[in-house]
């Protein structure tokens, strides 16, 4: 549990990292995108596999990226997804002689990829073929886990208290830390805690404790409510069980 303690002190004010903002563009599919191979691969991995050819854009896509730029000049204040729409808009309008033009230029560009993209295929190595397909399953897992996570904080789940050692680092926090200069401040926090007395970790601990009390009560009043809701998917499998015993909810069948 000190992992996600760890995660969401990371993720506070007090250890803030300054990172360059960028723009997030509307979902496109993987046409000049890295691809899982390359997201899920450290570099000194990414070495040993076969540059992937790229897919190309659809002839939408490949639109839309050609008029953005000037769309995005004509309305300065407007947001990527406005600006996809005021595309999506000209694409409607756009001749029968242009779409198939497009068209055409797709069919090719599809067609060189299918040769470029089963040469890829041919030259992988078992290892390397189980190696992405480990990397899939990864990105399909983590999905899954941020949309849990995602509805949970939607639903109101109460956030889990920090324990004694993460509240002892708050209490000593650093401003303007990046990313490298916090993690050596909880390695020195860690040492520091290591080398405490056990009277001297009493306050956090203690405080931390009472916490928790307060913390399970909570939980335990919001997955009831959840059980009400029918939201069986965010309750722990021993309260659905419980429930289900004591008769507080009669549990659609499986």
């Amino acid at each position: 549990m000190q992992a996600f303690g760890l995660v969401r002190l990371f993720n506070s004010k007090a250890f803030s990292v300054t990172t360059r903002s960028t723009t997030l563009l509307p979902y496109q599919p993987n046409c000049g995108i890295k691809t899982s191979t390359q997201l899920f691969f450290p570099a000194s991995n990414e070495s040993t596999l076969p540059e992937k050819p790229k897919r190309p854009c659809n002839p939408f896509i490949k639109y839309v990226q050609s008029v953005r730029a000037s769309l995005a000049a004509k309305h300065p204040k407007a947001p990527p997804y406005e600006i996809t729409k005021l595309a999506a808009v000209q694409w409607n309008d756009l001749d029968a002689a242009a779409r198939m033009k497009l068209s055409e230029d797709f069919k090719k560009e599809q067609s060189v990829w299918l040769q470029q993209n089963a040469k890829y295929l041919n030259q992988l190595t078992d290892q390397q073929k189980e190696d992405i397909r480990q990397a899939r399953e990864k990105k399909s897992e983590d999905k899954v886990k941020r949309e849990h996570r995602k509805r949970l904080k939607e639903l109101g789940k109460p956030k889990r208290p920090l324990n004694g050692f993460l509240r002892f680092c708050l209490e000593h926090k650093p401003n303007k830390l990046n990313k490298e200069e916090n993690l050596a401040h909880l390695k020195r926090m860690a040492e520091v805690w290591g080398k405490m007395s056990e009277e001297e970790k009493g306050p956090y601990n203690r405080q931390a404790a009472d916490e928790m009390v307060k913390y399970r009560d909570v939980v335990h009043e919001w997955e009831e409510k959840m059980l009400t809701q029918n939201n069986l998917d965010v309750v722990r499998r021993k309260n659905i069980i419980i429930s289900e015993k004591k008769g507080t909810k009669k549990l659609p069948r499986q």
